[in-house]
């Protein structure tokens, strides 16, 4: 019942991610243009005839791109998303209205849980951003949880709640708000980051971090990956020493990786088995590098 998972592109400039769950695999977005999405792809031995659904965060442009969404219509590969995606996709891909009349247009059901593979779901997690519906995604199976989510401004209990007890959480940490404030960003940009509905700042990120973990049953979290990181108004370096400041606070031997915009991550791997005397730290997280 093992899971993998790459970031193929992290940023403002395009969003995309691979999930293989029991040999099966679903992309999250479509922020990359055809040409570039099958590059990645190829970088990581997958192409467009293995994918079997997509999911979609939601409509901002930086996450889907009109070709790439036709390609789900000439690969007849259905994609899941929130019903308020439709009016967006509808107007910016003309595909669209046949993906919906060939029922591969599959909304989301409020947080019901989207089959993956025989032996993985997948939970859609409503988040606040400005990009009307919005989401994240917790996939799980009888044994083993990792979680993903790209664009919030804020969180809450509930949201803590469903990132718990997870082996790898993908998760935004997009700004440090002194350089955002210090930045050549006009004010109503820095007031919208800022907000209840922008991204998550490394802090913010990292006291929803510490509460998952007080959250969690167990100390199973392995990987910390994170995505979204500003090119103006952060680093990865800043971002990753941030977390791993926050995992040390709370005895958490998980392992920090800043996702990047313009080459894919490693493969993380959820549901490996652990050793016997449960020293997680030694247990592989990833396969080997593929740069």
């Amino acid at each position: 019942m093992t899971a993998r998972l790459t970031i193929l592109a992290s940023g403002s400039a395009g969003n995309s991610a691979l999930v293989e769950c029991d040999g099966v695999r679903w992309l999250i977005d479509l922020g990359l243009e055809p040409k570039e999405l099958d590059a990645r792809l190829a970088s990581v031995d997958a192409d467009w005839s293995q994918i079997r659904g997509v999911l979609m965060t939601h409509r901002h442009s930086d996450h889907w791109k009109p070709k790439s969404l036709s390609r789900c219509w000439t690969s007849r590969v259905p994609v899941y998303c929130h019903r308020d995606h439709a009016p967006a996709f509808r107007l910016g891909c003309p595909d669209f209205r046949d993906l919906e009349q060939a029922r591969l247009f599959r909304p989301f059901v409020g947080e019901r849980s989207i089959a993956i593979s025989e032996n993985w779901k997948c939970r859609p997690l409503r988040v606040r951003h400005d990009g009307g519906a919005t989401f994240g995604f917790r996939f799980e199976s009888p044994q083993s949880a990792f979680a993903y989510a790209a664009d919030l401004g804020c969180w809450d209990r509930g949201l803590l709640e469903r990132l718990a007890d997870v082996e790898v959480l993908a998760l935004e940490f997009n700004h440090d708000p002194e350089l955002l404030r210090q930045s050549q960003r006009p004010p109503w940009l820095v007031r919208r980051i800022l907000g209840d509905e922008g991204h998550l700042s490394n802090e913010q990120a990292c006291e929803l971090v510490g509460e998952v973990l007080k959250e969690s049953t167990t100390n199973q979290l392995r990987q910390l990956v994170l995505l979204h990181i500003s090119r103006e108004c952060n680093s990865g370096e800043l971002a990753a020493e941030t977390a791993r400041a926050t995992l040390a606070q709370f005895g958490s031997a998980a392992e920090v990786f800043a996702a990047e915009q313009h080459e894919p991550s490693p493969w993380f791997v959820i549901g490996e088995s652990l050793p016997d005397n449960g020293d997680r730290s030694r247990t592989p997280l990833v396969q080997a590098m593929l740069f």
